[in-house]
């Protein structure tokens, strides 16, 4: 991000955090606090600001409160160049088009994420191994928040909570921590804004966002196990990892279910239809639609 958008984070960070007595970060208390100025923090919000010293960015981060993820994408965006400048290789349509065509030879649930943790495709396997029929996607597509995965979870639409039983808030705390990672770079953005808003709507995901950021597990997340009694296939172990496709758009996430015993590798293979693993459009992207 340019250092304009850098100083639009900054405002946006410190108006969502808060110090140590639990008030809302001020230009001014937040300034004393990283041994600036209040002129220096305005000029730094404004753009106007182009070198920060690496002690100021760490001050920064630990007054956020953000977590390891996060801490990475923010010093990141404090290089003061966008995804624009530093990925021109390819039109984001065409890597997500070459993407969508490399799923459909994939024999497992698979499926695309957005910086937003909206779900731009899912495959044929990943639908059924989540009974998410063409009648619920359907009326999914009409509501705000519809397509992204945090509201998948946190919905009671969607029953995940029953889907899981016990290893929901497992999953729930690893879903949240991979969203504050890869949103940090847009929290200045108005569709940020917009669908923070509508999760917030759900008291829970409200309670878990903010308590999120003293998790002090799951420090690599690029890859997880998961365990569970599936409600229509029984017991199944499968191994999902993560592959970060940098795009001028933002990065895109593919998400792989790897089976890792005999019977989850039947499933899987049952999961597709007999005229393959057809991947499926959801969510808007690159551009994206506000409800």
């Amino acid at each position: 991000m340019n250092y304009a958008e850098f100083g639009q984070l900054i405002k946006t960070l410190r108006k969502g955090s808060y110090d140590h007595s639990g008030h809302q970060w001020t230009r001014e208390t937040l300034s004393k606090a990283v041994h600036l100025t209040p002129d220096q923090l305005g000029r730094l919000e404004r753009g106007e600001r182009k070198h920060l010293e690496a002690q100021t960015l760490q001050l920064l981060a630990q007054c956020f409160n953000l977590t390891d993820l996060e801490k990475k994408e923010f010093l990141c965006a404090a290089v003061g160049m966008s995804d624009n400048e530093i990925f021109n290789r390819e039109e984001p349509q065409t890597q997500l088009a070459n993407l969508i065509s490399e799923m459909e030879n994939l024999r497992i649930p698979a499926f695309i994420l957005d910086v937003y943790a909206d779900i731009v495709a899912a495959n044929t396997a990943a639908l059924n191994l989540f009974l998410l029929t063409p009648e619920v996607l359907d009326h999914a597509g009409k509501l705000p928040a519809g397509y992204n995965l945090i509201n998948f979870i946190y919905s009671p639409m969607f029953g995940c909570r029953e889907f899981f039983g016990s290893l929901w808030r497992e999953i729930a705390t690893i879903e949240i921590l991979l969203f504050r990672r890869s949103s940090l770079r847009y929290r200045h953005t108005e569709y940020f804004e917009h669908l923070l808003k509508t999760l917030f709507k759900n008291k829970l995901f409200d309670i878990d966002w903010y308590s999120s950021q003293r998790y002090e597990s799951h420090y690599e997340l690029t890859y997880e196990r998961f365990t569970y009694n599936h409600p229509r296939f029984g017991p199944i172990f499968y191994i999902a990892t993560e592959t970060i496709v940098n795009t001028k758009k933002g990065d895109l996430y593919l998400l792989l279910y790897n089976p890792a015993d005999p019977v989850t590798v039947s499933v899987f293979e049952d999961l597709s239809e007999e005229e393959g693993n057809k991947v499926q459009r959801l969510a808007s992207w690159p551009e994206k639609k506000i409800l």
